[in-house]
């Protein structure tokens, strides 16, 4: 489940920050121990069985389980260098580097330098889902939110805040990013709004997306929404266009302290400029969490998908062809997280 930037936000610093084990402190700094368990499974439709259009089946994943190690030390009275390395852990003996960045900290906002989350992943958008939301959000198409050699600048002002991100190419080698947002809030009411670039010299892909989004508390409990634009285009011979605009529409109730309903609804359209092929594509989910407290939870969740993604085989030969297929689907998965 994706943070928002009003009440979900709590959660999520609660989730990586309350519950991190200090390893080491001084008067200068300190050294955080963090990580999450993630175990899911999931009954999904698919097209893959030959003669069953919608075979289903059942996956056992690690959901994205991380550790890592993040430390502050402070260098002026003003100013903190800070850093954080994070592996991921998955179920089949698999491990990588999610994150690696060093960067400094002070009153003016926050710099970090190396491979980190893109701003356009930090703000997301209106999707509360756990499993199958967020097909509406179109900022990740060429990269999914992250960049091997990022900086990226964070500034947090008592009713505003600003996140951009520069994503270097290394002489064409990565994708170049550049993406921006602006954020602020009005007693329960919370606003941001922005843009970005992605450039994939690989594939001669990019991706030009603006978002807008709205988050409404009541209560305890959450409404919100996102409208996205994006322009996924060819950037060979062809020059041929996808324009997008996605529509999400979610919302969090908060029945016990502990256990909540959320669902959502999605809809995405894609039509090729200059041409007659359009496609469209809708996705609904419904799903329950209890958190037992601040280090454990279980949910569950089920989604109607129907649609299909418009994608590319790129290069000088590029055409514009039905991407995933799904055939009035009906998903279902469970997971729990155990934080420290």
């Amino acid at each position: 489940m994706k943070k928002t930037l009003l009440a979900l936000a709590v959660a999520s610093v609660a989730a990586t920050s309350v519950n991190a084990t200090e390893i080491y402190k001084t008067e200068d700094g300190s050294i955080d121990f963090y990580g999450q368990l993630r175990t899911q499974l999931e009954f999904n439709d698919s097209n893959e069985e030959a003669g069953d259009p919608k075979a289903h089946t059942a996956t056992l994943n690690s959901g994205s389980s991380r550790t890592g190690i993040k430390g502050a030390y402070g260098i002026t009275d003003t100013v903190d260098v800070i850093g954080l390395v994070e592996l991921g852990v998955g179920i089949k003996d698999s491990v990588d580097t999610r994150l690696h960045y060093i960067g400094f900290q002070s009153d003016f906002g926050t710099v970090t330098f190396g491979k980190q989350w893109l701003a356009t992943d930090d703000v997301w958008g209106a999707d509360y889902s756990y499993f199958y939301g967020g097909s509406a959000l179109r900022g990740e198409t060429l990269n999914g939110g992250r960049h091997d050699s990022a900086i990226k600048y964070t500034f947090d002002g008592e009713n505003f805040w600003v996140k951009a991100t520069w994503g270097l190419d290394e002489d064409e080698s990565e994708q170049e990013v550049y993406d921006a947002f602006v954020g602020t809030s009005f007693g329960d009411l919370a606003l941001h709004a922005g843009g970005g670039y992605t450039q994939d010299f690989a594939s001669e892909l990019s991706n030009t997306y603006a978002e807008f989004t709205a988050e409404y508390g009541i209560g305890d409990h959450l409404i919100g929404f996102t409208y996205y634009w994006a322009e996924l285009a060819d950037e060979g011979a062809t020059n041929t266009k996808i324009d997008e605009n996605g529509l999400s529409l979610a919302g969090i109730f908060q029945m016990t302290e502990k256990t909540a309903l959320y669902g959502g609804y999605e809809y995405t359209m894609q039509e090729v400029k200059n041409t007659n092929l359009d496609e469209d594509g809708t996705v609904i989910y419904l799903g329950v969490e209890h958190k037992f407290n601040s280090w454990a939870r279980v949910y569950a969740e089920y989604a109607y998908l129907d649609g299909t993604t418009l994608g590319y085989t790129s290069g000088d030969d590029t055409t514009v062809a039905p991407g995933q297929t799904n055939d009035a689907f009906n998903n279902f998965g469970i997971g729990a997280r155990f934080y420290w």
